[in-house]
């Protein structure tokens, strides 16, 4: 492996930016997983999990590319930190309402429609925080980021179920 690739890192901007993205993923993602096995403790219905899975999915098709057009003309980084607050006290509220099907839902789509704001806010930033030499490898770093944290989210969202037993599995 070039070990030039991780010089990178050496820029603080882009390893928090870089950071960020690794939890963000990991969090978000076994959110959603969590997600599916509350909605089917609370129902034991499979089409109400269909529900949840439409609930991440559906924001994703509408709000997608129109979400991008407007993140052009805002300030990407007001854009990241307003999402991820709002994320934040999304999850704070819905900690308090796991029983209720209706605010998993609303806050699920919530969730899931912020999170079309802050993608195309996070890839345009990486030009302006990193020199010009090293765009190449943080955009590859940062695709490995992105992908890297979806996979270990899944790989980890079954174990943290057994390990921490909020349902009677």
């Amino acid at each position: 492996m070039n070990l030039n690739i991780l010089r990178v890192f050496s820029e603080r901007s882009f390893l928090y930016l870089w950071i960020g993205e690794v939890f963000i993923q990991v969090a978000s993602n076994i959110f959603n997983f969590i997600l599916i096995f509350t909605v089917y403790k609370l129902t034991n219905s499979n089409t109400a999990v269909s529900a949840i899975v439409l609930s991440f999915t559906i924001p994703a098709i509408i709000f997608g590319s129109i979400a991008g057009v407007y993140v052009d003309r805002w300030s990407k980084k007001n854009v990241l930190v307003i999402t991820n607050s709002i994320r934040a006290l999304l999850l704070i509220f819905l900690a308090f309402n796991l029983d209720s099907l209706f605010m998993i839902y609303l806050v699920s789509v919530l969730f899931s429609t912020l999170f079309q704001f802050f993608i195309p806010a996070e890839a345009p930033i990486i030009p302006t925080i990193v020199k010009k030499e090293l765009l190449l490898p943080a955009n590859a770093l940062f695709g490995l980021a992105i992908f890297g944290s979806i996979l270990v989210a899944y790989m980890l969202s079954g174990p943290l179920l057994i390990l921490f037993q909020p349902y009677a599995i």
